[in-house]
């Protein structure tokens, strides 16, 4: 999405990523942390225009009941509106890549929160983790072509995320720094 189709959103739109991106684009927003509350938001802000699919892969896995009620705010067709929502986790870099594939079947926009917590488990073999990444981005890819894709990465000062962030920022179309998304935060009151 392009800044020319930023400066024509409505104001309460705070940051242009909370509307799905356009189709064809996969976008990655760099976050200072997990952002509970702000990511409730944004599934919420989602699932209220229509279908799509969330991919947990932290160790966070989104409440359902802080959802319902987020959803209950703007309507009492909760049910009906959260019966649009798939929502599932990712235990292992594996998994990962079986939902990526699962996802690529349902046909629907996608948004993937935390994709690398798991790549930076050592247990699994470096070669093992980098071609697992290797085959998620070429899924992650595949999916924004025919649906928008985005994904939240908290920054993390540790060597796994500097081996790791590069190859996944290389197949987005736009990445929005944590830096990027603080001045927008600060600026508009709201990072979503």
């Amino acid at each position: 999405m392009g800044m020319n189709t930023l400066s024509n959103l409505p104001t309460k739109y705070v940051a242009h990523w909370i509307v799905p991106p356009q189709f064809g684009q996969l976008l990655i927003v760099e976050t200072a942390g997990r952002e509970r509350e702000k990511i409730i938001e944004l599934i919420t802000q989602w699932v209220l225009r229509g279908s799509f699919f969330v991919i947990v892969a932290g160790d966070w896995f989104v409440d359902h009941d802080d959802l319902r009620y987020s959803v209950f705010r703007h309507t009492n067709a909760f049910d009906e509106i959260l019966d649009r929502l798939r929502l599932v986790r990712a235990r292992t870099c594996f998994q990962l890549l079986d939902l990526l594939m699962e996802a690529d079947n349902e046909n629907k926009p996608v948004l993937i929160l935390d994709p690398l917590h798991h790549f930076y488990n050592a247990d699994v073999e470096l070669p093992v983790r980098d071609r697992i990444l290797n085959d998620c981005c070429h899924f992650i890819k595949r999916i924004s072509l025919s649906n928008p894709v985005a994904m939240l990465v908290p920054k993390l000062e540790i060597e796994d995320h500097k081996h790791f962030y590069p190859i996944l920022a290389a197949v987005a179309d736009e990445v929005i720094p944590v830096e990027e998304a603080s001045e927008t935060e600060l600026s508009q009151g709201l990072l979503f």
